[in-house]
C-alpha cells in the first residue's frame, strides 16, 4: 500500500506502478464504498453486446448503423 496526498486543487497523483494498469487516456469510473474510493478502467461496449440489448423488432439498420459510427468517431478522438 502506497500514500498518496490530496492536493489543494483536488487532484490526487497516484503512484507509477498502478499508473501502469492504465493506457494513456483511459477512462475511469469513480465511486466510493465506505471510507474508499475506487477506479475502474471504462471500456467501450462490443456491437455483439449492443446488440443484446435489442427487442426482437429493433430500430432500423439505418439508425443502427448510424450510432457504430459514432462510437467509432469517440474511439478515434479518445485515442488522440
Amino acid at each position: 500500500m502506497k500514500a498518496v496526498k490530496v492536493e489543494t486543487d483536488g487532484s490526487i497523483k497516484l503512484p507509477k506502478e498502478m499508473l501502469r494498469l492504465f493506457p494513456t487516456s483511459s477512462e475511469l469510473a469513480v465511486w466510493t464504498q465506505g471510507d474508499m474510493i475506487v477506479l475502474k478502467r471504462l471500456q467501450p461496449l462490443k456491437p455483439s453486446r449492443i446488440a443484446e440489448r435489442v427487442p426482437e423488432n429493433g430500430p432500423p439498420l439505418e439508425d443502427i448503423a448510424a450510432e457504430v459510427h459514432r462510437m467509432r468517431r469517440e474511439t478515434r478522438r479518445r485515442r488522440g
